[in-house]
């Protein structure tokens, strides 16, 4: 896997934007039932639709007509044990962008079983926390047998101060951000729908994760300069979110002048 860090500048990030805008894929997120009105508003503000099916019986259905695929087990049930199996052979024989978000899969046994359901599956990105992505190193073995955990074909996204993203495609570091973004429930959550947005325009995974985190990071930045505390921030991110431009990313990126 790539191990040298590439430069990321704010015309390719502001290229995978106005991908988005245009093209304004649709994601079909199974995720968390508290960060769902917030990843969906954050899709939204980025210029991508969401969809939020949970239902067993139409969540293929509705991910065969989606640009990706968002799967986050942060409020995992019965319901989406059984609808997981689904999206992930709508993935797989549609060649279609999904992204697993890990949520505190250090915890349970269940949440362990999934992930190594959903690892199986090759091409696929990875987010999760420093803690959950180091928990899933021996899940991935445990799904893969003998093989590397991290071998060819999984772009790595460990969110923290530092985004660090790794994949065949290619390695970035992401510094930007605010600590208030830890302060609003769903906000890490939504991140992953993001960077599924941008894999539906953007056949670099790893490039797409960091042009989605990029603006993320840096709607944070403007976010909390503009409000005065956990909730005013979450409103805030939101619009910060949608006024993104190229300008803007130039400023906050260091490219001005």
């Amino acid at each position: 896997m790539t191990t040298d860090v590439t430069h990321l500048d704010a015309a390719r990030v502001a290229a995978v934007l106005a991908r988005v805008t245009a093209q304004r894929p649709r994601v079909q997120c199974l995720t968390n039932t508290v960060a769902q009105n917030i990843t969906a508003n954050m899709l939204l503000a980025f210029g991508a639709i969401p969809s939020m099916a949970i239902h067993v019986d139409e969540v293929a259905a509705m991910a065969d007509g989606a640009g990706a695929i968002l799967i986050n087990i942060g409020t995992i049930n019965a319901e989406s044990e059984l609808a997981i199996p689904k999206l992930l052979e709508v993935a797989r024989d549609q060649a279609k962008p999904l992204v697993f978000d890990p949520v505190f899969v250090e915890l349970s046994p269940l949440r362990q079983h999934v992930a190594r359901e959903v690892l199986r599956l090759r091409n696929i990105v990875v987010r999760g926390n420093a803690t959950e992505m180091a928990a899933l190193e021996d899940t991935l073995q445990a799904a893969r047998g003998h093989e590397v955990a991290h071998e060819h074909d999984l772009t790595l996204v460990t969110t923290g101060k530092i985004d660090r993203i790794e994949g065949p495609c290619g390695a970035f570091s992401v510094a930007h951000g605010h600590p208030l973004m830890t302060k609003v429930t769903g906000v890490g959550c939504a991140a992953g729908a993001l960077i599924a947005a941008a894999c539906a325009v953007e056949s670099n995974p790893a490039l797409a994760a960091a042009a989605a985190l990029t603006a993320y990071g840096i709607a944070g930045e403007i976010a909390a300069e503009r409000s005065n505390g956990p909730g005013s921030f979450a409103v805030a991110l939101i619009d910060a979110l949608a006024g993104i431009d190229e300008a803007t990313l130039r400023a906050r990126m260091g490219e001005e002048g």
